[in-house]
């Protein structure tokens, strides 16, 4: 394993292009690559959304993945780029928008025990494609985040740093990796969320200053009702 990921980072294949369609090379960085593949066991169910050179990690790994991109082009690089190595593999291309393929869940795993986010980065794509993966990564699963310092995938990330469900396993310049460590169900919507404590904490402030206020305020109705009934 460890040999093949040495060659996929000596090769740098450009499985990604540009808007003219000149070869584009937007993997991870090689530390990440390496790291990816030292939390993978094979047999483990994994998905990711976008597809690049960690789809041939996850593959090298041996695990049974899931890649969600509409570009039909860079899947069939990647193949080829496969097919090249004589890697036997378990992979599947789910050929459409995450924002459309993981809520219908076509081809999606009930259970994922790894999910790295690095498909569509413009708001709110990242968050989508948590949101509708979070559900099947068990405890003990990991969670991937790939160009956090990005405003729209930074959210996402320091929604992850805030909850105690998730705990932060690794962080590099700009990916970082998480593990599922609860499943807390939430029952009081966003004052169950730890993100939103600052706002929490204001509004019990302000209820108690008007309770505060009402106490302070009744002697002086009692008076003005005293006065109307004269």
């Amino acid at each position: 394993m460890e040999a093949a990921i040495e060659t996929l980072l000596s090769d740098r294949p450009s499985f990604h292009a540009w808007p003219d369609g000149r070869p584009a090379n937007w993997s991870v960085a090689p530390a990440v690559l390496r790291f990816l593949v030292e939390q993978l066991e094979p047999g483990m169910s994994t998905l990711e959304t976008g597809a690049g050179q960690t789809t041939v990690a996850f593959v090298i790994a041996g695990t049974h993945h899931v890649a969600v991109t509409p570009d039909a082009a860079q899947a069939e690089r990647i193949e080829k780029y496969l097919d090249g190595l004589g890697i036997e593999r378990d992979l599947k291309f789910v050929l459409e928008s995450s924002d459309t393929a993981l809520p219908a869940g076509r081809g999606i795993p009930d259970r994922l025990d790894f999910v790295f986010i690095d498909g569509a980065h413009r708001f709110p794509f990242p968050i989508l494609d948590w949101y509708y993966t979070q559900a099947r990564v068990p405890v003990g699963g990991m969670l991937a985040i790939d160009d956090f310092i990005m405003p729209s995938v930074r959210i996402l990330h320091d929604f992850l740093l805030s909850e105690d469900d998730w705990e932060l396993v690794q962080a590099f310049q700009v990916t970082a990796f998480f593990r599922r460590v609860g499943a807390r169900e939430n029952l009081w919507d966003w004052a169950d969320q730890k993100i939103n404590k600052p706002h929490l904490d204001m509004v019990k402030k302000k209820a108690e200053r008007e309770r505060r206020l009402q106490k302070q305020s009744f002697p002086f109705i009692t008076w003005l009702r005293s006065r109307e009934k004269d």
